[in-house]
């Protein structure tokens, strides 16, 4: 009888760490870091709040290399550059554990230069997914993805698909 208890005894607990309100507040308190990264830092270029939410070993795995903070950060900067205007509009969200995805949108003017692009003057409207793995209420690892064809097409850079 005691082998089926110190069996069982792990499952149960970790069915009660996982139903737990404190693992639903970590839950929504992710979501909230993961909102705070894509819409005050990068919708509104308040970039010095990277450092708040962003941890010092923090790697973007994205763009054919993986990128730490500080490269991050410069890359920001330079979105912010080409789209001064540059809004987010969070469509999904989802959190598990210690990763949230998110499904948003950016619209913006390319009015500046940065990032490697020159200004068009032409606007853009991009889905875009990311997701963010967080620990301590700082983000650690970061997978972005948007389609970089679709961007350059909106731009004028590349030619647009035939129908």
């Amino acid at each position: 009888m005691l082998r089926k208890i110190v069996r069982v005894f792990p499952v149960v607990l970790a069915i009660a760490v996982l139903a737990s309100p404190a693992a639903a507040g970590d839950l929504e308190q992710n979501k909230a870091v993961a909102r705070t990264a894509l819409e005050e830092i990068l919708g509104r270029g308040r970039i010095d709040e990277n450092e708040a939410i962003y941890a010092p070993d923090y790697v973007s795995h994205g763009g054919g290399r993986d990128v730490g903070r500080v490269q991050d950060r410069e890359t920001v900067k330079g979105w912010r550059q080409a789209f001064p205007d540059l809004r987010l509009t969070i469509d999904k969200i989802v959190a598990e554990g210690d990763l949230v995805a998110v499904r948003f949108l950016a619209e913006g003017t390319n009015t500046g230069s940065g990032n490697g692009l020159q200004a068009t003057g032409k606007p853009i409207r991009i889905a875009a997914m990311t997701i963010l793995r967080i620990v301590d209420g700082k983000i650690v690892e970061e997978w972005p993805m948007f389609d970089q064809l679709d961007l350059l097409r909106q731009l004028g850079m590349m030619p647009a698909t035939s129908k």
